[in-house]
């Protein structure tokens, strides 16, 4: 008999042990899902985020390479002209290209006459007095 309410009061207080230690274990289950499902939230956010930079980054990527183009084409525009002076120079250049200005044909233009405020020369400078 003895035994026979061991195994009785065993079983009857193990169980209410049993459902709570069983509500634990949801209430953990619960709060774990909860937390994950948040985790996910908030790396989906971040995902976000970081896309919205990378856009961002590609646009300004795009912008520089357009302004170091129009900055290309307006040296390759330079490069041109200076090309038609040499040209226009004729045969006597120096080794880098210059114009030699010991020949008549690559040095400057005559000076610039002096004028009056009408247009008449100023004839008390000397390049006005020998054109006459």
């Amino acid at each position: 008999m003895a035994v026979m309410f061991l195994a009785a009061t065993a079983v009857v207080a193990q169980t209410p042990t049993v459902k709570t230690t069983k509500d634990d274990v949801k209430k953990e289950a619960s709060k774990v899902e909860k937390k994950k499902n948040e985790a996910v939230t908030n790396v989906n956010a971040a995902g976000d985020k970081l896309k919205a930079k990378k856009e961002a980054a590609k646009k300004e990527v795009n912008a520089a390479d357009m302004k170091v183009k129009k900055e290309v084409s307006k040296a390759e525009a330079k490069k041109d002209e200076a090309a038609t002076k040499v040209k226009a120079a004729g045969d006597k250049l120096k080794k880098d290209g210059t114009p030699d200005k010991r020949f008549k044909e690559n040095k400057a233009a005559p000076a610039v006459k002096h004028l009056k405020k009408d247009g008449t020369p100023d004839m008390r400078y000397k390049e006005n007095k020998e054109t006459k």
